[in-house]
């Protein structure tokens, strides 16, 4: 998924770099959030992006799988990401 231009991963990524190397002064000011607190939850937001980005990564477009009947790709397609992970896994076995 995209958040605007930038994908999932490099906004991870980017939060990353941000926790480390900002020091979030404003947080001071503000006195409701400490900066550990912030940085945990910039931490776990990348985490959520990076997990998000892999299991989009690792999805295929079943619309392009021309071995398929049209109907039986559109159906496919509509599958949530975690419902075409539970069916590759169980046609994998």
């Amino acid at each position: 998924m995209n958040y605007g231009a930038i994908p999932a991963a490099t906004l991870a990524e980017l939060l990353l770099y941000l926790n480390e190397q900002e020091s979030f002064d404003s947080l001071n000011k503000l006195g409701t959030v400490s900066r550990q607190s912030f940085g945990a939850a910039l931490k776990a937001l990348a985490a959520h992006l990076k997990e998000e980005a892999v299991e989009k990564a690792e999805l295929p477009d079943f619309r392009n799988w021309k071995d398929l009947t049209e109907p039986c790709r559109k159906i496919l397609a509509k599958l949530s990401p975690q419902e075409a992970k539970l069916l590759l896994k169980g046609l994998s076995a």
